[in-house]
């Protein structure tokens, strides 16, 4: 039993946030005491803001913790809006299946289920459908029928529609082919058969899901809990061959670099979910498993005065959204600036934001009281990596540029 009121608030220069404590605590899934002053609305809203927030209160009832009235609420009402969501996919698989077309729901409920054996266990803020790049135009014309709205013109990739507040998210690709190399056909032809509450879907394979998770965790610099979760959660599922084969395979679809930036951020946050047959695996190729770890920090720091390899630089940039974002990062490594920062990792909201010195000491606190040793050692290489004594604090978030109607009514999923 961990007891987080009893683990001293000092580690380096910053006092951790007793709830980022709580919170990363509660996502190991480990018996544990809740502190007596813990401030349920900072913990409220850091778990939403990462969206973990129906995980967190899972968690917190099987520990028989005394939560107040808000919170309870607030969990109840995101798991009900996670079951809304799971309705309005009913009724497109429904309608889809009707007129014949195909469809690989990606995230959304289906991940839910896949992850974490309940729709209502992972919120999402759309959903994004994938379709035959030949079935498009019927799969367009169907939502349009349905009273959908295109809210912007079709990029490489795919294109979103709205409906009653509802943001549908149509594909043709898996993302963009400028900077993701997933094989869209290849996924197609290894997916399989499947059903979410009786409604008939395709379903990507083990394998391609992981590759999918690290693919969009990477793109959005994993600054939200779940997503860190998401990856840990499709690695224990791997069932259908080996870690060394799907390394192998990681290697030949020529997303090696995905994989294994996506495992180092499980081991940054929790080494204990990384499965240790893959953590073997990545110690087979140590070269590789380096620069890996290399480009994980770099992408949680950003600490451009020390970057020389040319493959991070340019994996780095192309993960980067924004096209002002790569502008600032750019510029950053080719100045070779002084000036380090380090942007607050699992908030978006310049609201409620944790710098991460606080959630560095809040990983060492919560990884301290474990028993073993390498855990501990992996707790240690995560805090130095993360709290440098020249890092600073980046508010880069508050100049994100301008989005569409559609675009500013829903946070990332």
């Amino acid at each position: 039993m961990i007891d987080l009121a009893a683990n001293p608030k000092q580690h380096g220069s910053a006092e951790p946030d007793g709830e980022a404590v709580l919170l990363i605590t509660c996502l190991r899934d480990l018996p544990f005491l809740v502190p007596h002053d813990t401030d349920w609305h900072n913990l409220l809203g850091l778990a939403a803001e990462n969206g973990v927030l129906a995980l967190v209160y899972h968690s917190l009832l099987k520990q028989n913790a005394e939560m107040p009235a808000f919170f309870t609420a607030s969990a109840r009402e995101v798991q009900d809006a996670a079951e809304r969501m799971a309705a309005e996919l009913e009724i497109l698989l429904e309608r889809f299946s009707k007129q014949g077309i195909e469809v690989l729901p990606m995230k959304g409920p289906v991940l839910a289920e896949t992850l974490y054996a309940d729709a209502t266990m992972r919120s999402s803020n759309d959903l994004d459908l994938l379709v035959r790049s030949k079935d498009y135009p019927r799969a367009e014309a169907l939502l349009l029928d349905m009273g959908f709205a295109a809210c912007e013109a079709a990029d490489d990739y795919h294109r979103m529609f709205q409906r009653n507040g509802l943001p549908v998210e149509l594909h043709f690709d898996i993302a963009s082919p400028r900077y993701f190399p997933f094989d869209a056909e290849g996924v197609w032809n290894r997916a399989g058969r499947g059903e979410f509450r009786g409604k008939s879907m395709r379903v990507m394979a083990e394998d391609d899901l992981l590759f999918f998770l690290c693919m969009h965790g990477l793109k959005h610099g994993f600054s939200r809990m779940i997503w860190v979760l998401d990856v840990a959660r499709a690695l224990a599922n791997i069932q259908a061959c080996s870690y060394k084969e799907l390394t192998q395979r990681a290697q030949r679809r020529g997303l090696e670099p995905w994989l294994l930036m996506g495992c180092e951020v499980v081991r940054e946050m929790f080494p204990q979910q990384l499965p240790q047959a893959m953590d073997a695996v990545i110690a087979e190729s140590p070269e590789v498993s380096a620069r890996a770890r290399r480009a994980v920090a770099r992408l949680i720091a950003e600490g451009f005065d020390v970057i020389n390899d040319h493959k991070i630089r340019s994996f780095y940039l192309q993960t980067e959204r924004s096209a002002r974002s790569v502008s600032r990062i750019a510029v950053g490594w080719w100045a070779k600036s002084s000036m380090m920062s380090m942007p607050a990792i699992w908030a978006r909201s310049s609201r409620r934001r944790l710098t991460l010195s606080k959630v560095a000491s809040a990983v060492w606190m919560a990884f301290l009281s474990m028993p073993c040793a390498p855990a501990r050692a992996a707790a240690a290489v995560a805090l130095s990596a993360l709290c440098s004594p020249a890092s600073r604090i980046s508010n880069s978030c508050q100049g994100a540029p301008a989005r569409s109607t559609c675009q500013r009514m829903r946070p990332f999923s």
